[in-house]
C-alpha cells in the first residue's frame, strides 16, 4: 500500500515529544513490511545540520493562502526504506522551538495545505493518509471539503490522537481567516466544540477512522474523566474508534548496542548496568555506591505527570530511605522550584537536571534501579517500555498505556515486570513504590522482576502489523 503521513514532528529530525518518537519507527516498520511510506514535517530550522546538509531540494510550489500567493520549497531525504519530504517555508518555521508560538493556528493550517499540494502535485496517488495530532487534523476536513484537491480525494485518512488533552482551539474568526472556508462549517457545528474551532474534533469528524496510542486510552477518554469535555462526540464514533499500542524503535533503545552508556550489556549478562549505575552516580555527584536503589525519572514537568504526587511523598522517602534520586527534565516553574529546592535539601542524595540530554538519558535508562511514572493520564507512554528493555524497574500509575504494559509482580510466580498503583482506587503511589524497593533487597526476586522486563516485546513490528491491517480493511 502507498501511505502518506502528516504530523508536526518525527525524530531524529524535529523532537518535542512522543509524537516524534512514533514517526521515527512506525514508518519504518510498515516500510519492513513491504509498503511505500512517506513521511512529511516541517522544515524547522532547529533540525540538526548533520541531516539537513544529506536533504535535496527537489521542487519549488506555489500555493494561494489568505489571498496571497505563497512559495514553499519541498526537500527530500530517504532513510530505512522510508521517503521523508520536508516543507520549508521560514516566516512560519525557521523559529527557536516546535510550538508554542502566537501564530500556531496559522502555521499548521498552512502546513496542512501543503501536504494536500505536496500530494497532489507529485502524484503521490496515496491509498491512505495518516495524519496525527491536532497539527494535521484538518487535513481530512480539507480532503473531503475543499474542491481543489479533486484528484486524491479517493484516499482514506486515519488520524491518530496521541494526547487528548492538546486540541488545536481557536475562534471562529481564526477559522475563518485561515482556512478560507465557509462559515457554515463552522455554524452548523462541522468544526466547531464547546464554542471554538478546534482541529482535534474537526480530525475526528471527518477521518475515516481514528485511533489512539494504546486500548486503555481509547476506552478512557470515552469517560467523563479523561475526555477532555470531547467524550460525548467521541461516543458518537465509537465504531470507528481503535486502540493500537505504541512500541519502541529497538535499534535506538538496545543496551546491547547503546554507544551512549557506559558499558553495553544484555539480558544473559547483565554486570554492565552496574557500570552505568557508577556512570550515572559519577555524573550526578553522588556517592557510588551499588548498594543503594538509584531512583530516576525522565519527564515533562506538567500536571500530566503526577509531579504533585511526588511533591507529598519525595521529602519523606528521601529523609526516611537510604535511597538515591536523579532526575530529568523541563517544564511548569512550580515544579522545576520544587525540584531545584529538593536538590537543595538533599544533598548527596538528589541530582536535579533541567532541560534535556539525550545520551543521558540513556545513560539513566541503563544505570537506574527504578523508574518513576506517577502520571494521572498517560495515553501511552514510552519511557516505561525504554526503562524495561535496560532493565529498569517501573512503579507506574494503572492509567492507559501504563495499565498495558505494566504487569504487577507476582513473589509467588516470579512473574511481572513492575509495580502499580491506581489513584482510582486511592492506592498510593508510595505504596507501590514500598513495595518495589522492598523487592530490590531479595536478590533472587529482583533479578526476575528485571529480566522479565527486559525480555518483552516492546518492538513496533506488532503495531505495524495492525495498523497495516486496519489501512487494509479501509481500503
Amino acid at each position: 500500500m502507498k501511505i502518506v503521513m502528516a504530523a508536526a514532528e518525527c525524530a531524529p529530525f524535529a523532537k518535542a515529544g512522543g509524537l516524534a518518537d512514533v514517526l521515527g519507527a512506525l514508518p519504518k516498520e510498515l516500510s519492513r513490511l513491504g509498503h511505500e511510506i512517506t513521511v512529511i514535517i516541517p522544515k524547522y530550522s532547529l533540525i540538526a545540520d548533520k541531516y539537513m546538509s544529506e536533504f535535496v531540494l527537489k521542487e519549488t510550489m506555489e500555493i494561494v493562502f489568505k489571498g496571497q500567493q505563497k512559495t514553499f520549497r519541498v526537500f527530500e531525504y530517504e532513510q530505512a526504506g522510508v521517503n521523508y519530504l520536508f516543507m520549508e517555508y521560514d516566516d512560519y518555521f525557521k523559529r527557536d522551538q516546535i510550538y508554542g508560538q502566537s501564530d500556531d493556528a496559522e502555521r499548521y493550517v498552512f502546513f496542512n495545505r501543503t501536504v494536500l499540494e505536496i500530494v497532489q502535485q507529485r502524484k503521490l496517488d496515496p491509498d491512505v493518509i495518516h495524519v496525527h495530532d491536532w497539527h494535521t487534523a484538518a487535513i481530512p476536513f480539507l480532503l473531503k471539503e475543499d474542491s481543489r484537491y479533486e484528484s486524491i480525494k479517493s484516499a482514506k485518512t486515519v488520524l491518530t490522537i496521541h494526547n487528548l488533552q492538546f486540541q488545536g482551539k481557536y475562534s471562529k474568526k481564526t477559522f475563518l481567516e485561515n482556512f478560507e472556508m465557509d462559515a457554515r462549517y463552522y455554524d452548523g457545528g462541522l468544526v466547531e466544540w464547546d464554542g471554538h474551532f478546534n482541529s482535534l474534533k474537526t480530525g475526528i469528524f471527518y477521518a475515516d477512522k481514528v485511533t489512539t496510542v494504546s486500548p486503555t486510552y481509547r476506552d478512557e477518554i470515552l469517560t467523563d474523566f479523561y475526555g477532555e469535555k470531547l467524550n460525548s462526540f467521541l461516543q458518537e464514533k465509537e465504531q470507528d474508534l481503535i486502540g493500537i499500542l505504541n512500541g519502541i524503535d529497538l535499534e535506538v533503545y538496545n543496551p546491547a548496542a547503546d554507544l551512549s552508556i557506559a558499558r553495553e550489556f544484555d539480558v544473559m549478562s547483565m554486570e554492565g548496568k552496574q557500570v552505568n549505575k557508577r556512570a550515572i552516580q559519577l555524573k550526578a555527584g553522588l556517592p557510588e555506591r551499588g548498594d543503594v536503589p538509584l531512583l530516576t525519572m525522565i519527564s515533562r514537568l506538567s500536571g500530566q505527570k503526577g509531579i504533585d504526587v511526588l511533591q507529598e511523598m519525595l521529602p519523606d522517602l528521601l529523609t526516611n530511605e537510604d535511597v538515591q534520586f536523579v532526575l530529568l527534565g523541563s517544564g511548569e516553574e512550580q515544579y522545576e522550584t520544587f525540584f531545584k529546592e529538593l536538590d537543595i535539601d538533599f544533598p548527596g542524595q538528589v541530582s536535579i537536571n533541567i532541560g534535556f540530554d539525550e545520551a543521558f538519558a540513556h545513560l539513566l535508562y541503563a544505570g537506574a534501579d527504578i523508574f518513576l511514572m506517577p502520571s494521572h493520564f498517560e495515553p501511552c507512554g514510552l519511557s516505561q517500555l525504554i526503562s524495561m528493555r535496560y532493565g529498569t524497574v517501573p512503579v507506574a500509575n494503572k492509567t492507559g498505556g501504563l495499565k498495558d504494559t505494566v504487569i504487577e509482580y507476582d513473589e509467588n510466580l516470579k512473574s511481572g515486570n513492575g509495580f502499580l498503583s491506581d489513584f482510582s482506587k486511592d492506592e498510593s503511589f508510595d505504596s507501590a513504590l514500598q513495595r518495589c524497593l522492598t523487592f530490590y533487597q531479595q536478590s533472587d526476586h529482583w533479578e526476575a522482576i528485571k529480566k522479565n522486563g527486559m525480555k518483552g516485546d516492546y518492538s513496533w513490528s506488532r503495531s505495524a502489523a495492525e495498523y497495516a491491517e486496519l489501512y487494509k480493511r479501509l481500503i
